[in-house]
């Protein structure tokens, strides 16, 4: 999965995602249920703020230590 060719995924979406698709975005699901991410870079763990409609933001794996950030295609 390219990061830049990603669409725009919901909340439902992401917990169906494997985790060879997190490992591409240098993140693994650490909660399903809650959708909590952890960057396997440092192990900070965060969860992605949904906008108003249920959206997930397109940067929603970067974290917020931003030690991942290099994996984004610009």
């Amino acid at each position: 999965m390219r990061v830049g060719n990603r669409a725009v995924m919901d909340k439902e979406d992401l917990r169906h995602m494997t985790g060879a698709q997190f490992a591409e975005l240098g993140v693994c699901l650490v909660g399903r249920s809650e959708l909590m991410l952890e960057c396997n870079d440092c192990g900070e763990t965060w969860e992605p703020q949904l906008d108003a409609s249920g959206k997930l933001p397109f940067d929603f794996w970067i974290c917020p230590l931003k030690c991942n950030a290099k994996d984004q295609v610009q």
